[in-house]
């Protein structure tokens, strides 16, 4: 049986002797009380005991949820700041290789521009070549006709010309022994 304040404060006594009270009444109802009583400051520290008990793991909960708070709020911080960096990072790559390319292009323009001309002047070269090439040709020919006895229609005959200067070397025509 529970004991409740209203038990107490409807609790009537026989009278015993003397106009008095019941004293093992009395007394087995004080044990009831302290017993009941007992129990309920039993029961009031366990539910203190449990009560600090949650709220100490509120209190954790708490400054976990605060930790991951701030986490995540330093997490999204660093991203951030990584993707600017990671921006900034991609920038000056496609800088740079947007420079290389450029001189790429311009030291292949200058290597064209400079074949350009060494073609030119292996073409001028192999006309001159062929120019000089002719006229030497065209001079061994004469040699070689003049040698063979020939003379070229434009050629005045060796007996009209007496003045040259190495006919008198040759031996004179005509005369035989």
């Amino acid at each position: 049986m529970k004991l409740t304040p209203l038990d107490l404060q409807q609790k009537t006594f026989r009278k015993g002797r003397l106009g008095g009270l019941d004293e093992k009444e009395v007394r087995t109802y004080l044990e009831f009380v302290a017993t009941e009583l007992e129990d309920l400051t039993r029961k009031l520290h366990k539910q203190d005991e449990e009560l600090r008990r949650r709220e100490s793991r509120i209190n954790e909960f708490k400054d976990r949820e605060q930790l991951l708070q701030q986490t995540l709020t330093t997490a999204q911080r660093l991203a951030e700041e990584m993707k600017a960096n990671t921006r900034k990072e991609a920038d000056i790559v496609l800088s740079d290789a947007e420079l290389q390319a450029e001189k790429i292009i311009a030291n292949a323009q200058a290597k064209r521009l400079q074949l350009i001309q060494e073609i030119d002047e292996l073409k001028r070269a192999r006309a001159s070549f062929m120019q000089q090439l002719g006229a030497i040709l065209e001079t061994h020919k004469s040699l070689l006709d003049h040698v063979r006895g020939e003379q070229p229609a434009s050629e005045p005959s060796p007996a009209k010309v007496a003045d040259d200067n190495v006919s008198f070397l040759a031996p004179p025509v005509g005369k035989k022994k």
